[in-house]
């Protein structure tokens, strides 16, 4: 199973069935859902006891490695790597709406770098974000991602596609210094 991660706020470990409650509240929030392209709403009963689920297979197999954010102890959100069938590896995150503007996620996603880089060896990290939610496009961009792209992106909660961003940030080699995360 995964490791876990720290930063001076955050505990980064392996989702586990405990978290579904708190992760369907969460994402059950529409200002959380509206902003994601995989997450329906309202969310379902089940769906998060699905996807915690999954994480084991996809961890083993490679094709993706999520953590739980715990902050003072709590479930605030979630963040990963998925390796796509094309060999990229995206960047996904959400974060609940109590804790936006807190400099949380921009925390997460530099420590989630690190760990892409120096215990997957990642060399590219790829991100999308909707167009509509620039806080999502801060965080990344002061995590040294820039934009590659623009277009249509699924938006389950929305019902369709809505304006998206693509984002990417090149590691350079695991021997090699790359950005500061």
């Amino acid at each position: 199973m995964t490791r876990t991660l720290t930063t001076p706020r955050l505990l980064l470990r392996p989702p586990r069935p405990a978290d579904a409650p708190r992760v369907q509240a969460l994402c059950g929030n529409w200002n959380v859902a509206r902003m994601l392209g995989r997450v329906p709403y309202p969310y379902p009963d089940g769906l998060a006891e699905s996807w915690i689920a999954e994480q084991g297979p996809e961890q083993q197999n490679g094709s993706a490695t999520n953590f739980a954010m715990e902050h003072a102890g709590e479930l605030v959100g979630v963040i990963g790597i998925e390796r796509q069938k094309n060999g990229d590896n995206v960047l996904g995150y959400w974060l609940g709406e109590p804790w936006w503007g807190q400099g949380l996620m921009g925390e997460a996603v530099t420590r989630i770098i690190r760990f892409a880089r120096e215990d997957m060896g990642v060399t590219k990290v790829v991100a999308t974000y909707l167009a509509d939610n620039p806080a999502s496009g801060r965080v990344l961009a002061k995590c040294g991602f820039r934009v590659q792209g623009h277009g249509p992106l699924p938006c389950l909660a929305r019902g369709g596609e809505m304006d998206g961003v693509t984002t990417v940030l090149h590691l350079g080699t695991v021997n090699e210094a790359g950005p500061a995360p």
